[in-house]
């Protein structure tokens, strides 16, 4: 009940797109985790091939956030919003009918498109109209996008048995009405003059403040951290449990963390901290989650060829331990990392550039997502071959250590802005 009086205490422009954050992970979630099997199984692709279309995806959206930034500052974030809801309705409605692989890579190719429109320029809104609430509306905003990455598989796998078309065409729909509805809810903000200058000075005069550049590269490493809950966390969790199952309780348990906590601390962190000095609360608790990961990575996995009796599941809950506490350190940091780095990152922008701000910090996490995983995926292959599984958490727990050592020097050098960012 505390979120949902929170969320009404926001203009209804900000409420409009909280609904949206909701709907448009609840409408992703109903395809993507299930996408890969389907290209492996009714198109009979080979894994590379399923890889490659699946990575487009993540380039489009990852290398083209600037611009939809952009965009969304030199023509307003509402069309922009619009037309990234538009085009993700007919990527996946071109998921339900393309027959042949280069119908799949332009459908994958306008998922990423959508992405980087409406991504950026979602936040952008949000920033300006929350003004000085804006870091309660992020959170918020986290909080949406949370609950319908849960919940759009559990309709995905049942629509999914039936005929991937009828996922497929489901999230379609979801956009559909999402376009629809947003040309009637969403109002219209001016333009600032700002905004319209020449696209290249824009994006020079941001990569020339050396505060934001600064704290954009030390907080790009969140989102890679982030990803450790589709790559790290579930692989650890089904070897250690001998449990498909256990990926899926990452997620459940990491959303319930997420919905009992954020806000409260949000809220004491906002009275006891700066903004700073909580991001590197956050950190500080993303790198200590790496620790029980890497001890986990070191045991031998629970037994799980027995019958089900109270000793398996002991073991498979005695196994699960470590997992648990990295789940539950991991969502804490980043459930107060990063609506305050959005926060940060949207004060720093000048007048009418909020989106550009958030594009480069969007796209410098990206960046730094593509080579970290590459690094961690070559550390995860050298723990094998020295029997030190260990790793990958040692390294990104470092790069946590390393992100928050970066944000205390700039918080105490006064480099932080808070200033609310004006209109987009």
């Amino acid at each position: 009940m505390r979120t949902f009086r929170l969320a009404r205490s926001l203009s209804p422009a900000v409420q409009v797109l909280l609904v949206n954050s909701f709907g448009i992970a609840f409408g992703f979630f109903i395809l993507i985790p299930f996408l890969a099997t389907y290209l492996r199984d009714a198109h009979h692709l080979s894994a590379a091939a399923v890889g490659a279309i699946l990575g487009i995806r993540v380039f489009c959206q990852q290398g083209l956030t600037l611009v939809g930034g952009i965009a969304a500052d030199r023509f307003g974030a509402r069309p922009v919003i619009i037309v990234g809801c538009a085009l993700r309705c007919v990527a996946f409605a071109m998921f339900a009918v393309a027959d042949q692989v280069v119908g799949l890579v332009a459908a994958s190719m306008l998922v990423g498109l959508a992405g980087a429109f409406f991504s950026p320029a979602a936040r952008a809104y949000i920033a300006v109209e929350a003004g000085e609430r804006r870091l309660d509306a992020f959170a918020l905003q986290n909080i949406a996008s949370t609950v319908g990455a849960l919940t759009g598989p559990l309709l995905g796998s049942v629509l999914v048995a039936v005929d991937f078309k009828w996922t497929a065409g489901v999230s379609a729909g979801i956009f559909a009405v999402l376009t629809v509805w947003q040309c009637f809810a969403l109002p219209y903000r001016p333009v600032e003059p700002l905004a319209t200058r020449a696209l290249g000075v824009a994006v020079r005069d941001a990569l020339h403040n050396r505060s934001f550049l600064g704290f954009a590269v030390a907080t790009s490493v969140l989102f890679l951290l982030y990803n450790q809950f589709y790559l790290s966390l579930p692989l650890e969790a089904t070897r250690v449990t001998g449990w498909a199952g256990a990926a899926g309780c990452v997620f459940l348990v990491s959303t319930l963390v997420t919905l009992g906590t954020q806000l409260r601390m949000i809220k004491w962190l906002h009275r006891h901290f700066a903004p700073g000095l909580a991001i590197v609360c956050g950190l500080v608790a993303i790198a200590a989650s790496f620790v029980p990961l890497a001890w986990s990575t070191t045991s031998t996995p629970a037994d799980s060829s027995g019958s089900l009796s109270t000793g398996w599941v002991v073991g498979i809950l005695v196994a699960a331990v470590p997992i648990l506490v990295a789940t539950l350190l991991l969502t804490l940091g980043l459930d107060v990392a990063q609506p305050y780095a959005l926060d940060l990152v949207s004060g720093f922008a000048p007048v009418g550039l909020t989106g550009t701000y958030i594009g480069l910090a969007t796209t410098a996490a990206g960046v730094t997502t593509a080579l970290g995983n590459t690094a961690i995926g070559y550390a995860d292959d050298l723990g094998r071959q020295w029997s030190t599984p260990w790793i990958s958490s040692v390294m990104l727990g470092t790069l946590a250590v390393g992100a928050a050592v970066a944000v205390a020097v700039l918080q105490r050098r006064g480099r932080l802005s808070l200033d609310p960012p004006a209109s987009t």
